[in-house]
């Protein structure tokens, strides 16, 4: 899978959270220049992958793409613990509700760009107070995509 069909599938994932979700691809501190930003807002940090051969050192070339994302939510400066745990509470929801939409996007066999080999691993998720220079609380969520070099999200999606 490309970097591209990797995007893309995490962006259109994120997308499918609401009607009031809004996307990036950029790094924390392109973000923290951002303007007109709504919130829920989530963040993909650029991707990396490591490669390797699934099959004796030797055949079935996979790549393995580290994921990071941010689910922010509007805080304030002087919020207490009741306010803010609410913030966490919601975006822990959105953080769940991501995970299971994408691995039911690689693994249901009824979509156009299904796919059995991928498979999502090392997931964590650590929550952040009053970051950024909006004042956003929520979670960092970072993960894994390992997935074979043949496989193209974007051949059945029109990229």
């Amino acid at each position: 899978m490309s970097h591209k069909g990797v995007r893309l599938l995490i962006e259109t994932t994120s997308y499918s959270l609401g009607d009031d979700i809004q996307f990036t691809y950029a790094r924390t501190s392109d973000f923290n220049i951002m303007t007109d930003k709504r919130y829920p807002f989530v963040s993909l940090d650029m991707v990396q992958a490591s490669s390797s051969f699934a099959v004796d050192n030797s055949y079935n070339y996979v790549k393995i793409w580290a994921c990071q994302m941010a689910f922010y939510q509007l805080d304030f400066e002087d919020s207490i613990q009741d306010e803010y745990a609410k913030i966490l509470d919601f975006t822990d929801r959105l953080v769940d509700d991501f995970i299971t939409k994408l691995n039911f996007y690689i693994n249901n066999d009824t979509l156009t760009f299904g796919s059995d080999q991928i498979v999502i691993t090392n997931i964590n998720q650590t929550p952040f107070l009053k970051s950024t220079k909006d004042i956003l609380s929520g979670h960092l969520l970072t993960f894994s995509l390992q997935v074979p070099d043949n496989w193209d999200y974007c051949a059945n999606n029109d990229c």
